[in-house]
Parts: C-alpha cells; sequence; structure tokens
C-alpha cells in the first residue's frame, strides 16, 4: 500500500502477519511524482521492491526483516527512482527499471543478484555506448533523455531474454513539430530518441539488446511503452508476444527476432496515426502537434492503455483488454517557453537536482461527437477480431483476470467486481466493494479452498483523472481508501 508498505497476510482469514515501512529520504519523496510502489516481485523465499529515493530491498519472506538494501539511483541528484515491481526471473537474476521519463536524467534497468543485490549489468534505455541509439537524439540530449521503464518485464525463457517497456523521452513534449524526427532539428531533444517509448528485448545473461520496436518515434504525446503486459501465446504452434501499447494500439511481434507480425488499433477514437505499414515499419501519417497551438490529441496522456493488465485465457483462446477512449487537448510550449504548463519546470532544471520537466499544457477532453469511456473488448490476440466488447460509462482501471473455470474478472471504478463468461460477455454476478478498484486481481488457494482476491481503493494519477475531471458528479465524496476483499464459492 501507499507509499510503499509491504503487508503480509493470511489468505483465509486476512489477518496480519506482518507489515514492513521502509523509512526513505523525505526529501526526495516530497518532490517526486512517483512517491510510492507499485507492485513486488518475491522469490526463493525474499520479497523485492523498489523504492522512490533510488534504492531496491529484499525482505524475509518469513518475517519482514530486510535481508539487503542496495542504493542504485543517485535519487538526491536525479529525482527519479523506483515506482514499478521488479522481476524475479530465476536464482540469479532480477530485473528492474528506474522512473525517467519525466525528469531529464538517464534511464536504466538493472540486472540484479537476488541474494545480495549486487550489480551484474546495466542497460541505458537513452543509448549510451551504442552509437546507432545515440545518433537517433540531437546534440547530447541523450544524457537527459528520460526513458525509464517503470513496470515489470515478461520473461521469454526459450530465448534467454526479457521483454521490457520503456517510457516517454523528456521532456515529454518539445516545439520541433513535423521537424522533430529530424536529428539536426531545431529542438530540445530532436530526433527518434532509441530506445525510449519502445519494447526492448534484453539478454538475461549480459543486458545487451536483442531487439526493440519504438512504438512512437520521437514521441510527441507521451506514449511511453512502459505501460503494459507482454503476453506471449501460440497460434497455430507458432509462438507470439503481445504489448498492448499506451498508444492504443496492440503489437504482436515474433519473439526471438522482434519482427511485427500485426499492429493493429484497440481504440476506437486514435488520431495520432493512420497504421503501422509492416512493409516499410513506419508509422504513417502521425500528428504533429505545432507549439503554442491547442492540438486534439487522441489518446489522452493517460494513455489508450494504461498500467492495469488485461488478461490471456489459454481455454478460449482469447485476450482480454479494457481500452481507454478519452482525447486531450495538447498545447506544446514553444521555444522559450510563454504557454501554461501542466507540470513541471519551465526548463530544464538539473541542479541541485533534476525537475520534473514536460514542456506542454493538457486538458483532458471528450472523443469527437462522444463521451469518454471505457471498453472491454475479448479479442484474437493476434488478427484483432472482436468476440465480443462491453462499454463502461466510467473507465474501468483494474487489471483483469481469466479462470480456469471460465470465468472473467474485472473491478469498476464505481465500485463493482464483476464475474463475467469468458466467452459470450455475459455478466454473471456482481458486488459493490464501495470504492474504486485500481489494483489487481488474483486467484489463489489457501487450506484447500480457491480465494478471488481484489485490491480496492480510489487514487492513482489516472484514478483521480477518472473521479477529478470526467465523472466528479458521480463521485461526491468519495474517499481514498485501501483494501483487500477475497471472495469465495459458498
Amino acid at each position: 500500500t501507499n507509499p510503499s508498505t509491504v503487508w503480509k497476510l493470511n489468505g483465509a482469514t486476512g489477518e496480519r502477519i506482518w507489515a514492513h515501512v521502509p523509512e526513505m529520504d523525505e526529501a526526495v519523496v516530497a518532490r517526486s511524482f512517483f512517491s510510492h510502489t507499485r507492485g513486488l516481485s518475491i522469490g526463493d523465499g525474499r520479497v523485492y521492491m523498489g523504492l522512490a529515493d533510488g534504492r531496491v530491498i529484499a525482505l524475509d519472506e518469513k518475517d519482514g526483516k530486510v535481508l539487503w538494501d542496495k542504493q542504485l539511483v543517485n535519487s538526491k541528484k536525479d529525482t527519479a527512482g523506483f515506482s514499478g515491481a521488479g522481476t524475479f526471473v530465476n536464482s540469479d537474476l532480477l530485473v528492474i527499471g528506474q522512473n525517467a521519463g519525466e525528469y531529464p536524467v538517464e534511464g536504466r534497468i538493472f540486472g540484479l543478484n537476488p541474494k545480495t543485490g549486487d550489480l551484474k549489468w546495466t542497460f541505458y534505455t537513452t543509448g549510451r555506448g551504442d552509437e546507432k541509439a545515440l545518433a537517433t537524439w540531437g546534440g547530447d540530449s541523450w544524457k537527459y533523455g528520460g526513458g525509464g521503464s517503470w513496470q515489470p518485464g515478461t520473461v521469454d525463457y526459450e530465448n534467454n531474454q526479457i521483454f521490457m517497456g520503456t517510457s516517454n523521452p523528456n521532456p515529454d513534449y518539445d516545439f520541433c513539430g513535423a521537424d522533430c524526427r529530424d536529428p539536426k532539428a531545431k529542438a530540445i531533444r530532436a530526433g527518434d530518441n532509441l530506445y525510449t517509448s519502445s519494447t526492448i528485448a534484453l539478454a538475461l545473461d549480459s543486458g545487451k539488446l536483442n531487439w526493440y520496436f519504438q512504438e512512437a518515434p520521437s514521441d510527441p504525446y507521451d506514449y511511453d511503452a512502459s505501460p503494459g503486459e507482454y503476453i506471449i501465446f501460440e497460434d497455430n504452434g507458432r509462438k507470439l508476444v503481445l504489448h498492448p501499447g499506451k498508444n492504443g494500439f496492440n503489437h504482436i511481434h515474433e519473439p526471438k527476432s522482434g519482427k511485427p507480425v500485426n499492429v493493429y488499433p484497440d481504440m476506437k477514437n486514435q488520431n495520432w496515426t493512420s497504421g503501422f505499414n509492416l512493409e516499410t515499419g513506419e508509422w504513417e501519417n502521425m500528428l504533429w502537434p505545432k507549439a503554442g497551438e491547442k492540438t486534439l490529441v487522441c489518446p489522452a496522456i493517460d494513455g489508450g492503455h494504461s498500467w492495469n493488465a488485461g488478461s490471456y485465457s489459454p481455454q478460449t483462446k482469447l485476450f482480454y483488454r479494457i481500452a481507454n477512449e478519452w482525447c486531450m487537448y495538447l498545447t506544446v510550449a514553444p521555444e522559450g517557453g510563454g504557454t501554461t504548463i501542466t507540470a513541471g519546470s519551465e526548463t530544464r532544471i538539473t541542479e541541485p537536482f533534476a525537475q520534473a520537466y514536460m514542456a506542454a499544457e493538457w486538458v483532458g477532453t471528450n472523443p469527437p461527437g462522444d463521451t469518454t469511456h471505457g471498453r472491454l473488448t475479448a479479442r484474437n490476440p493476434l488478427t484483432g477480431e472482436i468476440a465480443w466488447e462491453k462499454r463502461y460509462d466510467i473507465i474501468p482501471h483494474s487489471a483483469l483476470l481469466t479462470t480456469g473455470g471460465g470465468l472473467l474478472f474485472n473491478g469498476t471504478y464505481d465500485g463493482f467486481v464483476e464475474a463475467i463468461d469468458a466467452k459470450t460477455g455475459e455478466v454473471l454476478w456482481r458486488f459493490n466493494n464501495g470504492s474504486g478498484h485500481n489494483g489487481g486481481i488474483v486467484s489463489y488457494e489457501a487450506n484447500g479452498k480457491q480465494y478471488i482476491g481484489v485490491v480496492v481503493g480510489h487514487g492513482s494519477y489516472v484514478g483521480r483523472a477518472i473521479v477529478d475531471h470526467f465523472h466528479k458528479d458521480k463521485f461526491v465524496n468519495v474517499k481514498e481508501s485501501a483494501a483487500i476483499v477475497a471472495f469465495t464459492l459458498p
């Protein structure tokens, strides 16, 4: 729970067994956009957590005692730290990425020894030591280029690699407009800015790059690729990997080579591109907002897909995902400033510490001819063919769960947890937990009985956007809360 408390609970009763509240550098936490931890990783009897002040710690799963504590990011200087969960790969490797998208720092992904926390390898998401990547950055802007990786990855054991998503370049927005992809353009961060806003596949042994796919070149919209899970699935005996991007598209790749097999929109209301051309390998007809001009951009900064994971069912062979149908009016700050800035500093500031630098104003708005809403889609993951879909006037923001019993579980923002027929989309059961759902839903066994555990509680950046901006009249006196509610069959 926020900001970074770890709880161990009895799965059958909810009774607290232990809790760990870490001491953090409150000066760093106070100025951080991400003063919380989004998740944990568990392996070999240890619980691993990254902290906002740049440390990664390991707790003893039995009693919660700290086993090791490593300072990996100089957060006193960089402000960026950790907010996402790590990925426990095996007894010799834990992988975790730092924040960076909103800060003028170098993004990094770390490979650690889970026994000791010692550093095994580092991957620099803005290209340090990689001439191909550095050529896509104007001047030395890569040194301040952002591009963290704040969500856990997915391990492809067959090919000895891990899939990770990287965040947007810094600043989030640039004044260069249609010239932005040219590394010689007059801009803050001219060029394609590799390897930001990309899927990257890293070798487990060395952290070296096997392949990448950029989901928003020179990202002018803040469509970082960190949100969204990586689903490895089979289609007619062929293994593929799917990533639902913040850009509103689903991206399907061959795992070993990274070759895009299909790229299709999950949103109905996206206007930043006409699509991805599989033959040329390019996004076509990209929308380039002009500095100082208010531009309608869809999806909004919050993304066509957010961090809340979907679910693939090997039973139905369908992929289930929440798509966010919303837009924003974006006004990118001209060179030298002169417009309203929604968040962060007016210019790049790195001394005495890095400050958030976003360089634009954005205001959420409805899609043309419609209202903001969410869509739960059930698709063939490769072709994108829809088996069924369900509209929600208030965007749901929980993770999804499919079960072997043929069910799909979803948590809505107005408090309901739903059990849905995974084949047909029919809602079979609903229960109101009294607050919005922002977290995960899991199935687990305790004392021989199956439980469905649901994380409940209003909050988070996207959750507050849903409530405070779009649906304030429907959430009068809504309270932020934190609970786990577990269900089982009678």
